[in-house]
């Protein structure tokens, strides 16, 4: 029992940080609400989002310009005309490919109309969208972001670093959208949501399974959505696979193996670094298989749980955004293809998203920033603040991480007297990506005549299929329970152990998930809150469009990252920013170089703002797959990203556009890397010696 005087202590210091957070939170609060966002600003950008799901669902499927006669009638619906006229596609021409839109407007009483209304109501606006007898039904409704869309991101930064538990601070914040949503009298509000939320969870199970029944709450319809589960099912496997694995002496095998290449901490991160980098095809896979399976030779190695969940995170989404074949590769691809007609007339833009993903590669500095400052962190050994006490705490015999039940490491894995060979590990984790890879293949080459694995142009339209972007989750779950009954064969078959050992170890590795599937929920559940309540949007209008030139793509790099932050998701970022900046790009410059640096900026910042947030769900699997605590891994990882976004930002989205040559901006990149390494950064000191034994008298 803790000395009375101890605990008054500690409850002193605990209401201390509460007083520091709360009057942190008042500040910030207040400048909330007074930043400029301009509520005809967010309505006018909320149309054409609108307008923009609306057109693609009425257009025709024919490659024809199709003659209509156009009726705008409602507050901004104005906005939508340029929508309406924009080239959508690229046709062959005499001088080459020329754009060419869906709708050519003509006063002729026998063309069809395309009527687009919009109407406000309260906070919502609704969008009527038909061209002649054919009405658009999804997407016509969205929320006009506020300032107060930006509450429950900043409700859960707060709570999480003032009560240093994750899961209250999201559900609080989770309540708070869906009280800010109600629009009704305060206590109104608050029961409204509490029971919305409540009821929609009791209720989402019957919704899994078909029942004919709407779910009033976002955590019932996260927990209803198939696909969430299915990723929370992949989890769960891989983790239990990893621990039948160590089980029947595979990962200590493994690390043995491995020992050659990983002789020490740093040769550890180098040996981590390199297998999440070249699992490049898909983001949640790098990170729930490098995560899992790398624990055992991290630990080995006195490496901390907090390093690997960075290298695990800073390998993952930045590896799959830039790789030429990667689930990634499909969904940037299809926003790129439908800017193709706002970048219509910058010279030298390329005809296809495809060319468009290529073109801009060169300008994605802060993924490839961050990939280099994972291996120069390793080969150089030092660390900032938090990450290296968490690393001398390791180098000095104490736990990998600060979590609770985190596992024994790689001491007492393997069942006594089992044979350690790495081809018990090698194996069944071999079968869950070989298993996800030729899913993939199989699945996006089903309306090719052939596939060739050397052509480029298959491989990209396998990963851009619908049957690969639509049943991603599908595909992860399927190789993972492939390779848990590989795993299952082998203890089995091989007598490593018996059943009820082999069920017993796949059950073992589940006990720590359970916390970090909750995170894992609140964090979806935040993203359908901020995606309702408009909050990305509402940043977005924060943008002035007064900018100078030089500054653009490092203002849109901040704003990616500040709205990725805020709403916890990349892909989502993406898609919000990309429509915006790239008129404002062609308005404000419309110089080749500094567009496809806009449109990089907007990819790169969107991973750097993910990186940062609590509420990412990358972030939240890094530190589940790792064993790392949330908040310990967001604080840690921190300090590597900052620096990554500013080499990027500096040497990259400013200095090319400054006059930088792009080879030159690399090398500037990697020189303020070294520098902050060698500046902020320091090397871990040793283990204090063993004290020598005292000599009996003689």
């Amino acid at each position: 029992m803790e000395p009375e005087g101890t605990q008054n202590v500690a409850g002193r210091v605990s209401l201390r940080r509460l007083a520091i957070v709360a009057g942190i939170g008042l500040a910030m609060l207040a400048g909330l609400w007074s930043l400029p966002i301009a509520d005809a600003d967010v309505a006018r950008l909320t149309a054409v989002k609108l307008g923009r799901s609306a057109l693609a669902e009425l257009r025709p499927d024919s490659q024809a310009v199709h003659a209509v006669r156009l009726e705008l009638a409602g507050p901004e619906a104005e906005a939508l005309r340029p929508l309406v006229l924009a080239p959508v596609r690229f046709v062959p021409g005499p001088d080459g490919p020329q754009p060419q839109p869906a709708f050519a407007v003509v006063d002729h009483p026998q063309a069809p109309l395309l009527r687009l209304e919009t109407r406000r109501e309260g906070a919502n606006l609704y969008l009527k969208a038909a061209l002649g007898d054919k009405v658009a039904e999804a997407g016509t409704e969205a929320r006009v972001g506020s300032v107060a869309s930006l509450l429950p991101p900043l409700v859960a930064l707060l709570l999480a670093i003032g009560l240093r538990r994750v899961l209250p601070a999201l559900l609080a914040a989770v309540l708070v959208g869906a009280v800010v949503l109600r629009d009704g009298t305060f206590f109104g509000s608050i029961l409204g949501a509490l029971w919305g939320e409540g009821s929609s969870l009791v209720l989402a199970p019957l919704k899994f399974f078909g029942a004919d029944i709407s779910l009033d709450g976002h955590l019932g319809r996260v927990v209803a959505d198939s696909f969430n589960l299915q990723i929370l099912a992949f989890t769960f496997v891989l983790v239990g696979v990893v621990g039948v694995i160590g089980r029947m002496g595979g990962t200590q095998g493994l690390v043995n193996a491995l020992a050659r290449f990983a002789r020490g901490p740093r040769s550890a991160q180098v040996v981590t670094s390199a297998m999440g980098t070249a699992l490049f095809f898909d983001d949640y896979a790098n990170t729930v298989v490098v995560g899992t399976t790398a624990r055992s030779l991290t630990d080995a190695h006195k490496v901390s749980r907090e390093k690997l969940a960075y290298i695990v995170d800073s390998t993952s989404a930045p590896v799959a955004g830039v790789a030429v074949v990667s689930t990634w590769i499909g969904y940037e691809v299809g926003l790129f293809d439908d800017l193709l007609g706002t970048l219509a007339g910058v010279p030298d833009m390329p005809s296809s998203g495809y060319e468009l993903f290529f073109q801009i590669m060169p300008m994605r500095f802060y993924c490839l920033f961050a990939l280099a400052l994972v291996f120069l962190n390793a080969f150089t050994g030092r660390d900032f603040g938090a990450m290296r006490k968490a690393e001398t705490r390791v180098r000095n015999g104490g736990p990998p991480s600060l979590a609770r039940n985190v596992g024994e490491g790689t001491q007492g894995l393997s069942k006594p007297g089992v044979r350690e060979r790495a081809r018990d590990a090698l194996i069944p984790i071999g079968v869950v990506l070989f298993t996800i890879l030729g899913w993939i293949i199989y699945s996006g080459s089903q309306g090719l005549p052939s596939f060739s694995p050397a052509s480029l142009a298959d491989w990209k339209a396998v990963f851009a299929s619908e049957a690969v972007s639509d049943n991603s989750a599908s595909i992860l779950l399927g190789g993972a329970l492939a390779g848990a009954v590989v795993a299952f064969g082998m203890a089995v078959g091989g007598g490593a152990l018996t059943v009820r050992e082999t069920l017993s170890a796949f059950a073992g590795g589940l006990k720590t998930l359970f916390e970090a599937a909750g995170v894992l929920i609140l964090a979806w559940a935040i993203k359908s809150v901020c995606d309702e309540l408009g909050t990305g949007l509402a940043m977005v209008a924060l943008v002035d469009d007064a900018l100078p030139v030089t500054l653009l793509p490092l203002a849109i790099f901040g704003l990616a990252g500040a709205v990725a932050f805020s709403t916890g998701t990349s892909w989502g970022t993406m898609a919000l920013v990309l429509p915006v900046a790239a008129p404002l790009a062609v308005s404000l410059s419309g110089e080749p170089l500094v567009v496809l640096a806009c449109l990089g900026a907007v990819l790169d910042g969107a991973i750097f703002g993910d990186h940062c947030s609590p509420i990412s769900d990358t972030t939240v699997l890094s530190a589940t797959a790792t064993g790392c605590p949330l908040m310990d891994h967001v604080r840690t990882q921190a300090p590597y990203a900052a620096l990554a976004m500013f080499a990027a930002g500096a040497a990259g989205y400013y200095g090319v556009v400054a006059g930088l040559p792009i080879w030159l901006s690399y090398v500037v990149g990697l020189g303020l890397l070294l520098a902050g390494l060698w500046l902020f950064a320091r090397p871990i000191p040793a283990p204090p010696a063993p004290a020598a034994a005292s000599q009996p008298p003689r």
